[in-house]
C-alpha cells in the first residue's frame, strides 16, 4: 500500500536540513589558538635549524679530520713553498707551522704564512703570504710586506747578459755605484743581503765556483729560461743594453715527506764540498728538484703565470740549466768584495742588519 503524498505546505522541516550552527570563539579563545601556533612553527624552526648546525659541524669536522692528513697538508704546503719561493728572488716561507689549516664548506684550504730573508744567519720576517688552494686545483696567493721601511730594501731586479740582448753599454749605472759607496760607508760590524747580476750566462756549478772565495752564503739564482723568446712578455728596459724579466729562481732544496721534510739555508758552498755532501743536497741534486719541483707545480696547480711555467719547463729540459746572477748574504766586507769582481754587474744592496754570522 502506498504512502500518501503530502502536499508541499505540508513539509516538515528536520534537524539536517540545517547547518550546525558553530559557537562563537571568544577573543581570549582565538588568541590561545594564534599563539600555540606560532609555537609550534617556531618549535618546528629551531628543530630543523638544530638539525642544519649538527650536520654542518658534522661536515666540517670531516673535513677537517681529512685535510690536516700529512698527506693532505704537505701538498697544500708544497704548493705555497713552490710557488712563492721559485718567484721570489730569496724570499722564504715559513716552514715550521705545524698549526690546521683552515678549510672552508666548498672545499677550499687557506694559510696566512710568514715570509722572510735570510740576513746573516737570521730569518728577517718581511711579510706574509695568504694563500688558497680550491679543489679544482686554482692557487691564488697575495704577499703583505711588513717590513720596517716604506721606501725601500727590496731586492733589486736582475739584468739578463749582454750576449742575449746583442751589446753592451757604455759604462756601468749608478744602481752599483751606490750600492758600492754604501759598502763602504758600512762598519765591520754587520752583515746584509745583496743581489747582482752576471754578464754571462753560467751554470749553477760554475756560479758556486766563483762564490766559493768568499765567506757569503747564496740563497737564490735567477734561472733564464728563455723568456726573450716569449711574445707578449712584459720586461723594462734600464739602459741601452740592460734588460730584466720575469724569471724563475733556483733555489736551496726544500723537501716535505710523510716522516718529515727538510730544506737547507744555502747552496753547497764549495765543489770539494759537494762531493762529500750528500745528506745535504749537492748542487745536481738541487737542479734536479727544482726540475721536478717546477714541473708538478705546473702540471698540477692552476695559478697566474702557469703557461708560462709550462713552456720554461720544456726550454730547461731542451737546454738545461743556466742561471745569470745570485742572491748572497755576509758579511759586508766580503759582499764589498764580490761588488768589485768584473764577473759581476747591477750589484743591489739589499737589507742590512748587526753582526750575526758564524
Amino acid at each position: 500500500m502506498s504512502k500518501p503524498t503530502e502536499p508541499d505546505d505540508l513539509y516538515v522541516l528536520h534537524q539536517d536540513d540545517f547547518e550546525p550552527q558553530r559557537p562563537e570563539w571568544s577573543h581570549k579563545q582565538f588568541r590561545r589558538m594564534v599563539w600555540r601556533t606560532r609555537w609550534k612553527f617556531f618549535l618546528n624552526a629551531g628543530g630543523t635549524l638544530l638539525v642544519v648546525v649538527i650536520l654542518y659541524h658534522v661536515y666540517v669536522s670531516a673535513l677537517h679530520i681529512y685535510f690536516d692528513q700529512s698527506k693532505v697538508r704537505n701538498e697544500f704546503m708544497r704548493s705555497i713553498v713552490s710557488v712563492v719561493e721559485m718567484n721570489g728572488d730569496g724570499l722564504r716561507v715559513d716552514k715550521s707551522n705545524r698549526g690546521p689549516f683552515e678549510v672552508t664548506p666548498f672545499l677550499t684550504q687557506k694559510a696566512n704564512l710568514k715570509v722572510y730573508r735570510q740576513v746573516g744567519s737570521w730569518e728577517v720576517i718581511t711579510g706574509e703570504v695568504q694563500a688558497e688552494l680550491s679543489i679544482t686545483g686554482k692557487f691564488s696567493y697575495k704577499i703583505t710586506k711588513t717590513g720596517a721601511y716604506l721606501n725601500g730594501n727590496d731586492t733589486g731586479p736582475f739584468y739578463l747578459p749582454y750576449a742575449l740582448v746583442d751589446g753592451k753599454p757604455e759604462q756601468e749605472g749608478s744602481e752599483q755605484n751606490s750600492s758600492l759607496k754604501r759598502l763602504r760607508q758600512i762598519d765591520d760590524g754587520h752583515v746584509a743581503e745583496m743581489s747582482m747580476s752576471l754578464k754571462n750566462l753560467k751554470s749553477p756549478e760554475q756560479l758556486m765556483q766563483i762564490l766559493s772565495k768568499y765567506d757569503v752564503g747564496v740563497t737564490a739564482m735567477p734561472i733564464y729560461s728563455g723568456e726573450l723568446q716569449e711574445k707578449n712578455l712584459s720586461y723594462s728596459r734600464a739602459g741601452m743594453f740592460d734588460y730584466n724579466t720575469p724569471h724563475l729562481s733556483l733555489k736551496p732544496l726544500y723537501e716535505m715527506g710523510e716522516d718529515g721534510s727538510r730544506w737547507f739555508i744555502y747552496f753547497p758552498a764549495e765543489p770539494e764540498d759537494q762531493k762529500q755532501a750528500q745528506p745535504e743536497g749537492s748542487m745536481k741534486e738541487q737542479v734536479e728538484f727544482m726540475m721536478s719541483d717546477l714541473e708538478w707545480m705546473s702540471g698540477n696547480l692552476n695559478y697566474s703565470g702557469q703557461e708560462f711555467d709550462q713552456r720554461r719547463l720544456a726550454y730547461l729540459k731542451e737546454n738545461g740549466v743556466q742561471v745569470y746572477g745570485a742572491v748572497v748574504t755576509g758579511p759586508v766586507r766580503e759582499l764589498q768584495k764580490i761588488a768589485q769582481n768584473p764577473e759581476f754587474h747591477h750589484v743591489h744592496l739589499n737589507r742590512v742588519e748587526i753582526w750575526n754570522w758564524d
